[in-house]
């Protein structure tokens, strides 16, 4: 029995998997006909399609589709002779980074320097005792019949070889790079000595002091009195220049520059009654004059090294320069001792005129670098004016009129730099 039930579950699976390995027939279901947004792709034929396998074999590989020619290369916009198409995106083969730019040294867009200054320059001595006649001067309390007069002793006298100064140079970048600035510079320096002039027979008075005012002269009948009073004679120069800046080469440790820009200077002699004025413009004086103006040029640089530096600038000047001489109070009928007798200076009445004149220039420093923004330094400084009125020839009376001669000056400096 117990067989029989064994047989009859047998003959029941072995028709369950018949039955299901026989394809299905699945109810065909009606689908409303419908217009197509887009064009379907069309279906291979039925043909192509491999019939279906059973078992365990595997369907046939697929043919392999024919290959297409590659693309022709589209040629790049720098081969010489293409022609740009706009139809195509041209992308560059890489993207190069951008870095900022780096700064031609030293650093700093801004710098100042400071420097003080201890100059010498040649002198031109007047020859002679000078007379400074009374009369006509409506500050003298004169005495009928009394010659009144003033003798000034500047034969073989300057105002000196030395004297201080100061120099100042500021100047700007107008980039990050530091190629392109602009820089002005300027220069002084004054030398200053004071004479003891007499007067026979005048009292010469200076009401606040002789070097705040003017001199009074008073006549005294006994000419034995004698007055003594300070004269003072004084050489003063200056010169400013303006220049743009540009760059001609630069490394790591090197730099050399174009200077194109325009420089004034003016050179004074002068002697005058009274003591180094810091007051009103009211003295008896002779002043000769000397403005310049001129365009330049030139070339400045440095060297830089372990945090030691060399530099230095190289300039010249065209331009003119109008020599003038200036007497007032006293000093207009001012004569001078020529062969035993005073004489009238013809230099005081010279005309002005413009002449031509070459200023050149010259500066060298060497100096420590203390940080990436602030240096100290020493240097040499020379300037030299090839034409110029000075006073030892004005007051010289055996000219017909007024001399010109050159003027330099030299100068070494002291000084602090600073850039920002």
């Amino acid at each position: 029995m117990r067989s029989r039930w064994l047989v009859a579950g047998s003959v029941v699976l072995i028709g369950l998997a018949s039955a299901r390995a026989q394809p299905q027939q699945l109810p065909t279901i009606p689908v409303p006909p419908t217009t197509p947004a887009s064009p379907t792709p069309s279906l291979p034929p039925a043909s192509a399609i491999p019939p279906p396998v059973s078992g365990s074999q595997l369907p046939p590989l697929l043919p392999v589709p024919a290959q297409k020619p590659p693309l022709a290369e589209v040629p790049r916009p720098s081969v010489p002779g293409f022609e740009y198409d706009h139809g195509y995106l041209y992308l560059p083969d890489s993207v190069q980074e951008r870095l900022p730019p780096e700064a031609c040294r030293p650093l700093g867009r801004w710098w100042v320097n400071v420097s003080l200054e201890l100059s010498w320059a040649p002198t031109r001595k007047a020859p002679a005792t000078l007379r400074l006649p009374v009369p006509g001067n409506p500050a003298a309390l004169t005495v009928p019949g009394h010659p009144a007069g003033l003798r000034l002793p500047v034969a073989s006298e300057s105002s000196g070889t030395f004297g201080a100064g100061l120099g100042l140079t500021v100047g700007r970048w107008f980039g990050e790079e530091h190629l392109h600035g602009v820089e002005g510079n300027f220069f002084f320096r004054v030398a200053d000595r004071t004479l003891d002039g007499f007067s026979p027979g005048t009292l010469v008075l200076f009401g606040d002091g002789p070097g705040r005012s003017g001199p009074r002269l008073i006549v005294v009948p006994d000419s034995s009195v004698t007055s003594v009073f300070p004269v003072t004679l004084s050489t003063f120069f200056t010169s400013v220049d303006v220049n743009y800046r540009s760059n001609l080469y630069c490394a790591p440790r090197t730099r050399i520059d174009a200077l194109v820009g325009y420089r004034f200077a003016y050179l004074s002699d002068e002697i005058y009654l009274g003591d180094v004025a810091d007051g009103p413009d009211d003295r008896n004086r002779v002043l000769a004059s000397n403005p310049f103006h001129g365009g330049q040029v030139g070339l400045a640089g440095e060297i830089r090294a372990s945090g030691w530096y060399v530099g230095g600038s190289a300039k010249v000047a065209l331009g003119v320069v109008t020599p003038d001489v200036c007497a007032s109070g006293l000093f207009t009928n001012a004569e001078a001792r020529r062969a035993g007798t005073f004489r009238r200076l013809p230099a005081l009445r010279a005309s002005e005129e413009s002449e031509f004149a070459v200023f050149p220039a010259l500066n060298v420093t060497a100096g420590r670098q203390l940080t990436d923004h602030a240096r100290l330094f020493a240097g040499y400084s020379f300037f030299y004016l090839s034409r110029a009125a000075r006073l030892g020839d004005v007051l010289d009376p055996s000219n017909s009129g007024l001399v010109l001669t050159d003027f330099w000056v030299q100068s070494v400096n002291l000084g602090f730099e600073l850039r920002y």
